[in-house]
């Protein structure tokens, strides 16, 4: 539902904060166990190509079958991609701008510490909040308000966590890392994310007699970087028989600022040289067996749900954090404002609406505070920016966006129906057309065939950033409570090129905090 409120916050004027905000539909005393419960299920790096996208080779059996029982967004997309700053917005509902959630360093308790959090609005109508794994980016960040228990986590240092013996001989002398991929014949639970599904199973058995709704979270950091899941889902893929991305070249009159991330060679690359055939091959087959493991963890979760008859008052969130790039462009990870890059996996079950249902409308990740708290009857805070989607949850024919916003470092893009279009600070542009070349493997911005599409585009991305670039802190909120606008138009870049063996510039990440 399009209201004017909503109209200005998705423009970001004149947006409020409510510290210790409690919604006025119901107080923590009030919620019944009839309130509808929520399962939110975080998959780091999850790209959205799985059986129910479309996607005949990767099995995802249990993911499909959640997609069968809600609705699946095809084009979903996150706001940064980058895991923190994606979270941060996505559990904020704010959008980010070149002074907040800007890169993994920025918490949200640091960057909008009056901000009320996802969990923080239904913890404060009365739901019991628990979260294992991977859901903010920093465990810590607005713990305290957010959780009503401690997090359980355990992504550092376990994220990189090898249980293959032989993988200590393969340790990057430069970063103190192991391989890109490992294949250990151990249990699930040897891995962090088996440990993430087993506390989460606990939790749902343990919440099922309790008086009060839940929110339960639950984070899994798999089929992110190193590649390492138990051999039992290596060997459901024939390696020889793995597609290879079929554009494994730079996009033609691509831009200098588009340059390639070094998460992948901070890892040691075993016997494989870097973009050969062998490489790419190898790590396909690394994210494929890291999503099928992922798959059976979700499926197990899902699983308990039906045993305790939960399913039917449970709302499922299944989303990831951003795209992937899996060798396109001979590019590796997600730190690129390309379609692939942006565009990620969503998939919402609510019991009691459209099943098996799809939509191609455009949405955002930002998007998911404001439904959730629609479909909890929960008051939305007002400094919430994105927008309900509770039209496509019953209706999926429906229009929901016409457009998207995603940002990264020093360059910002906006996505239409047809187009991708991306500005940087440097002055480079891309334009790629998305209905003739869905690849992105020609930059046709400076055609001029293009020149009125890439105009109107330009205008459309500065008047939405000029309405985003808020910088929300106690100093910048003046006496009615209404943020101040900043010009960021003088800020100087914070990032730094450096280069890979190859040659190739590129964004330094620690991959621990990817």
């Amino acid at each position: 539902m399009i209201t004017r409120r909503n109209f200005l916050k998705s423009a970001g004027i004149g947006i409020t904060l409510l510290s210790g905000y409690c919604g006025a539909m119901s107080s923590m005393s009030s919620k019944s166990k009839t309130a509808p419960n929520v399962l939110f299920l975080a998959i780091d790096d999850l790209r959205p190509e799985l059986g129910t996208y479309g996607n005949s080779w990767i099995k995802s059996p249990n993911i499909d079958n959640l997609a069968s029982q809600g609705i699946r967004f095809n084009r979903a997309y996150c706001q940064v991609p980058l895991c923190g700053p994606s979270r941060a917005s996505l559990l904020s509902g704010i959008r980010p701008s070149f002074e907040r959630f800007y890169d993994n360093n920025d918490a949200l308790a640091g960057s909008i510490p009056s901000a009320v959090t996802l969990p923080q609005a239904f913890k404060e109508n009365g739901y019991t909040t628990i979260t294992n794994g991977k859901i903010f980016h920093h465990p810590s960040d607005t713990a305290n308000r957010s959780w009503s228990e401690t997090p359980f986590d355990l992504t550092n240092p376990g994220h990189s966590r090898m249980n293959d013996p032989e993988s200590k001989q393969y340790i990057n002398p430069s970063t103190g890392l192991g391989p890109f991929y490992e294949i250990a014949d151990v249990p699930d639970n040897a891995y962090i994310d088996g440990e993430v599904c087993e506390k989460t199973i606990q939790d749902l058995r343990r919440l099922k007699e309790s008086d009060k709704p839940f929110f339960l979270a639950c984070g899994f950091v798999r089929p992110h970087l190193p590649f390492y899941a138990p051999k039992k889902y290596w060997d459901m893929y024939e390696r020889d028989k793995i597609d290879l991305a079929a554009n494994r070249f730079r996009p033609a009159d691509a831009p200098d600022s588009l340059t390639a991330s070094l998460e992948v060679h901070q890892y040691h690359f075993r016997d494989t040289e870097y973009n050969s055939e062998e490489f790419h091959r190898t790590a396909r087959h690394g994210y494929y067996a890291c999503v099928s493991y992922v798959d059976n963890l979700v499926g197990r979760i899902l699983a308990t749900l039906d045993e305790l008859e939960l399913r039917d008052n449970t709302i499922v969130v299944l989303w990831g954090d951003h795209g992937w790039l899996l060798g396109e462009h001979n590019l590796w990870s997600k730190h690129y404002l390309l379609h692939d890059a942006i565009r990620t996996t969503l998939i919402i079950s609510v019991p009691w609406l459209n099943k098996n249902s799809k939509t191609d409308s455009i949405v955002e990740l930002i998007d998911i505070y404001p439904t959730l708290c629609d479909l909890a009857g929960i008051d939305i805070p007002d400094h919430v920016q994105g927008e309900s989607m509770d039209n496509l949850l019953e209706n999926p024919e429906s229009e929901h966006k016409k457009e998207a916003f995603s940002r990264f470092l020093t360059g910002d893009t906006i996505v239409t129906d047809d187009y991708i279009y991306t500005e940087y600070k440097s002055g480079d542009k891309m334009l790629y057309d998305l209905k003739k070349d869905p690849s992105e493997n020609r930059n046709v911005v400076s055609e001029p065939d293009y020149n009125d599409t890439a105009d109107q585009l330009s205008s459309s991305l500065r008047e939405f950033i000029e309405g985003t670039s808020q910088k929300f802190s106690e100093a910048d909120i003046n006496k009615d409570g209404q943020v101040n606008l900043l010009d960021f138009s003088e800020m100087s870049s914070r990032w730094q090129d450096c280069s890979d063996p190859a040659g190739i510039d590129c964004i330094n990440f620690n991959p621990q905090s990817s």
